[in-house]
């Protein structure tokens, strides 16, 4: 496959994960690959990095795919020729190989590093009877993996690096440097061997097999928008706190375009015969009345118990983010009792105004465990007289009810008086109604039950309902 074909395989590839590749950037992309060396992978990686990537929170899925993509036959843009074709000299053996290998890693020329790591994999698959397998089906074959652990088996690489990283410690290694930094430079040798000789077994086995064989089945890491809220680690919360002004911003833009130009309403039979008259009264221009977006009054009654707590904490954010989409925004928290907290958003920054809601909301009336059933009951006896035909109740929890009665009686009444009712439920679908999930008796007095596991979900939830 010719590098062009390659790259714009990869772009395909950047875009099937989700990324927003363009044409410009990929025209980018290739001018930028005309001014780099196209022998050595690095640069031609932070070319692709710098011309297709538009937020570094999407860097560590690139850097990902490109790792998976470029293994195999595609790992060395200029794939050398396989040992013992240039010449007719014999291979040799494993006990040359290993003297070889330890001579180029002490000698330190990263050229003979390279070639070694070529030689070595070359050799394994020699030693093996070829990386296709013979007549095996390609499921029963062995990966990678185990070519790699044969290879080092082969060399004694184990014992050879220790011994060389002894010699570093004890200053026989380049006797003009410091102990420290000759053993420092060893160990970045015998990294960098270990990488190229794998990625080299990559590219001998996809030669033998098709490149699809080798593709790494490690999964690739989420971006952001795609973490998982009940799985998130603190790390990732913190990159989901960060791109939420973004995503918010994102949002609001397509709701506008939604809502201008092109969203037409009905048709405006008076305006279209006032403007037939300078056409003898022959319609040929059809006038539309102007499509007035609704907004609706919403409510958001919002589970902040430990088990969903980052999955409200977002929407909440995003919400109010989104403020000006709604006509008014009423919120309230529970855990086992129901309580308004409208004010804090009101006085104080989105983000303070969540932490004030856990500090200051009094949300628990008993134990502390979630009462679904409770605080829906409060809700209806307290405030349910101020819903009305434009009320839209949005309920954020995962429904899991601790083996305490549902109620469900309380949200059909809610429901009643509400315009439209949703329920936004993190957990997978998979789970709902089983343990102490009580979903299934909610779901009959909602419009619509929706899984929301991540913030692209959220946001596509909220584009389609706002």
């Amino acid at each position: 496959m010719a590098i062009d074909e390659k790259v714009l395989s990869f772009i395909d590839t950047l875009r099937d994960s989700g990324m927003q590749v363009s044409l410009a950037e990929s025209i980018d992309a290739f001018e930028a690959l005309k001014v780099v060396p196209m022998d050595a992978m690095l640069p031609f990686k932070m070319a692709l990095r710098a011309t297709l990537i538009k937020s570094d929170s999407d860097f560590p899925l690139f850097d990902a795919l490109f790792e998976d993509f470029f293994s195999g036959s595609e790992a060395l843009l200029d794939q050398p020729a396989e040992p013992g074709e240039q010449d007719d000299s014999p291979a040799p053996d494993a006990a040359e190989l290993a003297e070889m290998v330890r001579d180029a890693l002490m000698a330190g020329n990263a050229e003979d590093v390279a070639a070694m790591a070529r030689m070595a994999a070359f050799a394994v698959g020699n030693m093996e009877g070829g990386f296709g397998g013979g007549g095996r089906p390609l499921p029963m074959m062995a990966g990678a993996g185990y070519y790699m652990f044969k290879g080092m088996e082969m060399l004694d690489f184990k014992r050879m690096s220790a011994e060389l990283e002894g010699m570093a410690a004890e200053g026989e290694l380049g006797r003009d440097v410091p102990p420290a930094l000759a053993l420092e430079k060893l160990q970045e040798r015998v990294a960098e061997f270990r990488r190229l000789m794998d990625r080299e077994i990559r590219r001998l086995i996809a030669i033998e097999r098709g490149t699809d064989i080798v593709r790494r089945s490690d999964r690739m890491p989420a971006r952001p928008e795609e973490v998982e809220f009940l799985s998130a680690s603190l790390k990732q919360v913190e990159e989901m706190r960060r791109i939420l002004p973004m995503l918010a911003r994102k949002l609001a833009a397509r709701i506008a375009r939604r809502n201008s130009v092109g969203r037409r309403g009905r048709v405006d039979i008076r305006n279209t015969l006032r403007h037939s008259i300078s056409t003898g009264g022959v319609p040929l221009e059809v006038k539309y009345k102007k499509r007035i977006p609704s907004k609706p009054e919403l409510w958001i009654l919002c589970d902040v118990s430990g088990s969903v707590r980052t999955f409200s904490t977002f929407t909440l954010q995003l919400v109010y983010s989104l403020h000006q989409q709604f006509k008014a925004v009423r919120s309230f928290a529970f855990i086992d009792r129901m309580d308004e907290v409208t004010d804090c958003f009101a006085n104080l920054d989105v983000g303070e105004a969540v932490e004030e809601v856990y500090r200051g909301a009094t949300v628990v009336d008993g134990d502390g465990h979630s009462d679904i059933g409770a605080a829906l009951e409060m809700f209806d006896q307290d405030f349910s007289s101020l819903l009305g035909p434009r009320s839209t109740v949005l309920i954020l929890s995962d429904a899991r009810n601790n083996g305490r009665d549902p109620r469900a009686d309380a949200l059909e009444l809610i429901s009643e008086r509400s315009r439209k009712v949703y329920w936004l439920n993190p957990e997978s679908r998979e789970r709902w109604d089983t343990g102490d999930s009580v979903i299934g008796a909610y779901s009959a007095h909602c419009d619509e039950v929706q899984e929301v596991r991540n913030l692209k979900q959220l946001a596509d939830f909220v584009y389609r309902r706002a």
